[in-house]
């Protein structure tokens, strides 16, 4: 786990929230009330709660748009255990906490690195789990050589293509790749007239 959480009160501006999450480069803030975590507020909360509802930004509160309650974990509970809560309960990110205290934060990423979980979880359904965790299961779940196929449009070395690096991979930003993301963004129409254009 990381032990040093960025945080956010939950009278904060939304702007406070975006500006952290920017500063820190991180997907998601823990938010706390007199050291007590009370809600999470990640960008997919900004994107639904905020962009989506066309709330005013300068007039919008992290507790307007936080996820809460919180789900937590404890510092001594299995890696397996705490990626399988994730998948029920369709989330990315798991506070940390002790006697109501906030004492770090996990990803699913993290703990999909982790030794021994990939197979716990290969023996789970994923069923009901949101298409975006099963992504992030499915980018580990994958085996080796099937993974070694898998081939970066932009990444060459000389002259041979190279297989996806993850999170190694200059292209990597934040959780996921930034081609795949941008390949995400354009219909497979506007790739072939990128692609004429060019």
């Amino acid at each position: 786990m990381v032990e040093n959480v960025v945080t956010i009160q939950p009278d904060d501006g939304v702007k406070r929230a975006a500006e952290l999450m920017n500063l820190h480069e991180i997907s998601c803030l823990v938010v706390v009330n007199c050291g007590k975590p009370v809600g999470i507020v990640t960008e997919r909360d900004m994107l639904k709660r905020l962009i989506d509802s066309s709330r005013v930004p300068s007039r919008t509160r992290v507790v307007d748009i936080m996820t809460k309650p919180i789900v937590s974990a404890l510092p001594d509970m299995r890696a397996g255990d705490a990626a399988k809560l994730m998948l029920e309960r369709n989330i990315k990110k798991l506070p940390i906490v002790e006697n109501g205290k906030l004492v770090g934060l996990v990803s699913l990423t993290d703990l999909l690195r982790s030794q021994g979980v990939v197979q716990f979880l290969n023996r789970l359904s994923l069923d009901g789990t949101s298409t975006r965790v099963k992504r992030t299961v499915e980018l580990y779940t994958l085996d080796s050589a099937t993974r070694q196929k898998r081939k970066c449009p932009l990444m060459t070395e000389q002259g041979f293509q190279m297989g996806c690096r993850d999170q190694k991979c200059m292209w990597w930003m934040g959780e996921e790749c930034a081609v795949t993301r941008l390949a995400r963004q354009f219909a497979p129409e506007q790739l072939v007239e990128m692609q004429v254009e060019a």
